[in-house]
C-alpha cells in the first residue's frame, strides 16, 4: 500500500483545487515536501454562489450572491511562558478575495483603525495552530429605495442547506427584498415566497432537516425544504422587555437566546443590573421552547451577522457559561471594537466590559506581532 507521500501528483493537485479556505491549503503544503510540490501554490478565490433576486422597481435584486463568513483562533508558536492566542473573521468579497475582520467589524467596514484600510499585511501562520469556530453565510444585494431615489448596498444573514462540499444542490431560506420569507433552491434556479406574514426575522437557521426562525415578536417559524409546509408556535413572553433574540446551534442542540432590559431603563446608564439573557433549547416533539439555566460548559458570541457557539476549552482565558456581545447603543463611535464588547456571566447574572480582562482584549485586538510576517 502507498503512503500518503507517494500520491500520484495529479491526485495531490485535483485535492488542493477543492480546498475551500486558506488555511487549510496552509495545512495541506505542510504535510510534506510531496505535498506541496504538486498542489496549488496559493488560495484561488471562490466565485460567490448566484441567487439573483427579483427585480424591483429599481432594476435592482439580480445581482444577489452568497458569501462565506468564517471565525478563526490562533495559537502562537511561542508557549514560554505560555501561548498567545488571536481571534478574528475571514470575509469573502464579491470578487471572491479574502478580507481579514474584525470579529464584530460590520460589512465592508475596515476595524483595525491602526492600520491603514490600504495596508497589505503579510502573516507568518507556518507554525501557528489554526481553528475553525464557525462558518457562516450572508446574503448579499442590491435594493432601489424608493422615495430617495437611490440603490441601498444590502447584507443579511440566511439559513442554509447545502453550501458545503461541491454546492451542487443548495437551498436558502431569507427575506431579503420579499414581503414574506422565501426559499431559493440552486436546483429549480428560483425564489418561491412563502404564504406567511413577517416584518423582520431575527434569527434563521437550519436545524435537522429544516428551517427555523424567529421574528421580532417572538413567533418561531418551522420550514419543511422539500414541501415548503410552514409552521408557527409562539411561547407567550412581555414584548417591552425583550430587546433581540438570536437562534444559535450549539453542540446537538437549538438555542433561543433572548436579551433583555429592565423597563423603563436609560439606556445611556450603567447597564450592569439592567440587561440580563435567557436561554432555551428546542424540544422538537412538543414545538416549544424549554428554559434551560445556563450554557454549561459553552461560550456564545452574539453579532447581527456572525453568531455562534463554542466550549469555553478552545478560547483559553474565557469562563465558561458567559456570553460575549457587541454593545448595541453605541455608546460612542470613537471607542474602538474592543471597548464596545460587553460579557454577560450566568454567575454573575451581569454585564461586565471587556477591557476588564487584559486576557479577553489582546484576544479581539489588531493582529498581533507574533503573526506579522517582517518579509
Amino acid at each position: 500500500m502507498l503512503g500518503w507521500s507517494e500520491l500520484p501528483p495529479d491526485i495531490i493537485h485535483w485535492i488542493s483545487l477543492q480546498i475551500d479556505n486558506p488555511f487549510s491549503l496552509i495545512h495541506f503544503r505542510s504535510v510534506c515536501s510531496s505535498w506541496r510540490s504538486f498542489s496549488i501554490l496559493k488560495f484561488l478565490p471562490v466565485t460567490p454562489l448566484k441567487c439573483p433576486l427579483p427585480l424591483d422597481s429599481g432594476g435592482c435584486g439580480d445581482d444577489c450572491h452568497i458569501l462565506n463568513s468564517r471565525v478563526y483562533l490562533l495559537k502562537s508558536p511561542n508557549t514560554s511562558p505560555t501561548p498567545k492566542y488571536w481571534l478574528f473573521k475571514l470575509e469573502e468579497s464579491e470578487n471572491g478575495e479574502i478580507v481579514l475582520c474584525h470579529l464584530f467589524a460590520r460589512r465592508n467596514v475596515f476595524e483595525y483603525n491602526s492600520l491603514e484600510p490600504t495596508t497589505r499585511l503579510s502573516l507568518n501562520l507556518l507554525n501557528c495552530q489554526i481553528f475553525v469556530l464557525a462558518h457562516q453565510h450572508l446574503a448579499c444585494f442590491s435594493e432601489w429605495i424608493e422615495g430617495f431615489e437611490s440603490i441601498m448596498d444590502c447584507v443579511e444573514p440566511i439559513g442554509c442547506m447545502g453550501l458545503d462540499g461541491k454546492n451542487n444542490k443548495f437551498t436558502i431560506l431569507g427575506k431579503l427584498s420579499f414581503e414574506s420569507l422565501a426559499m431559493y433552491s440552486s436546483v429549480d434556479e428560483c425564489w418561491t415566497e412563502l404564504e406567511i406574514d413577517i416584518y423582520y426575522p431575527q434569527g434563521i437557521v437550519s436545524y435537522k432537516g429544516k428551517f427555523y426562525a424567529i421574528d421580532r415578536p417572538g413567533r418561531t417559524i418551522v420550514v419543511e425544504p422539500t414541501t415548503l409546509e410552514v409552521n408557527t408556535f409562539q411561547r407567550s413572553r412581555p414584548r417591552d422587555k425583550i430587546r433581540r433574540r438570536w437562534l444559535i446551534k450549539s453542540a446537538d442542540k437549538l438555542l433561543l437566546v433572548e436579551m433583555y432590559i429592565k423597563r423603563g431603563y436609560d439606556l445611556y446608564e450603567e447597564k450592569e443590573d439592567k440587561i440580563w439573557f435567557e436561554i432555551s433549547k428546542l424540544d422538537e416533539k412538543r414545538n416549544n421552547w424549554e428554559q434551560v439555566e445556563d450554557l454549561e460548559d459553552h461560550v456564545l458570541f452574539l453579532d447581527n451577522y456572525c453568531s455562534f457557539s463554542c466550549l469555553a476549552t478552545e478560547i483559553p482565558g474565557f469562563r465558561a457559561n458567559s456570553i460575549v456581545f457587541l454593545d448595541m447603543w453605541g455608546t460612542s463611535d470613537n471607542l474602538q471594537v474592543q471597548e464596545r464588547i460587553l460579557v454577560f456571566e450566568f454567575s454573575e447574572h451581569g454585564i461586565r466590559s471587556l477591557i476588564d480582562k487584559h486576557e479577553y482584549v489582546q484576544l479581539f485586538g489588531t493582529p498581533p506581532g507574533w503573526v506579522i510576517s517582517n518579509e
